[in-house]
């Protein structure tokens, strides 16, 4: 699939943007870190991401998205959005594990192990190994307090967890970005893509609570 466009969405974070990937290479990327507007701008900037390259719509070949862990409202509106372009153009869809993106973040230091905020002192966490700089997930993520995870602080990285982490020196911070999603979705495209994506949904792993 490396020869393709990839076109890549991110809102599982505060992040919100589209990127277009071409032989796995990022050509295009346009990034805003917003909360709770990503309804309103991620229409514009996926626009602008396939302006800065003189393609459009009709150009893409596959939509990458990250499916979660994440922000329970964002999943929503970035699925939502990629399957309406799905259905409208009749093209696969490519659902990225957040957690494995923010592993490939970091890919020049290959973390272990990851930690990414859920809700009130919850925490997802998922492990992982590296192979020729790639990683993959050795399973599933969880779900539990932090302090179930005290004694495995080494070698990883955190996302939006600053405040719950007892030692931060011991980890990394990862960055969410629809450019990791696409690379992704490039390497792993046989393994991950829907070709009916209509009944896709977000990964949510824990149960969304309001409140907490």
């Amino acid at each position: 699939m490396s020869s393709k466009y990839i076109l890549a969405i991110e809102t599982s974070s505060s992040i919100c943007g589209a990127a277009v990937i071409h032989n796995k290479e990022v050509i295009s990327i346009e990034e805003r870190d917003v909360r709770r507007k990503h309804a309103e701008l991620l229409p514009g900037l996926t626009k602008a991401s396939l302006d800065n390259i003189n393609i459009t719509l009709d150009d893409i070949d596959a939509i990458a998205i990250s499916i979660g862990p994440g922000s329970f409202t964002g999943l929503r509106i970035g699925l939502g959005f990629s399957k309406g372009i799905a259905y409208a153009k009749n093209l696969p869809v490519i659902p990225v594990p957040s957690m494995l993106s923010l592993a490939y973040s970091l890919r020049e230091y290959e973390p272990k192990q990851g930690f990414l905020h859920s809700h009130a002192n919850k925490v997802f966490f998922q492990t992982f190994r590296w192979e020729n700089n790639i990683p993959f997930p050795n399973k599933e993520p969880s779900v539990g307090e932090i302090d179930d995870y005290f004694q495995v602080l080494s070698h990883g990285f955190y996302y939006n967890c600053e405040d719950l982490l007892p030692n931060l020196k011991q980890l990394r911070l990862a960055k969410p970005s629809s450019s990791n999603i696409g690379q992704l979705a490039s390497i792993h495209f046989e393994d991950l893509v829907v070709n009916e994506p209509y009944s896709l949904v977000p990964s949510y792993i824990a149960p969304f609570k309001t409140g907490t």
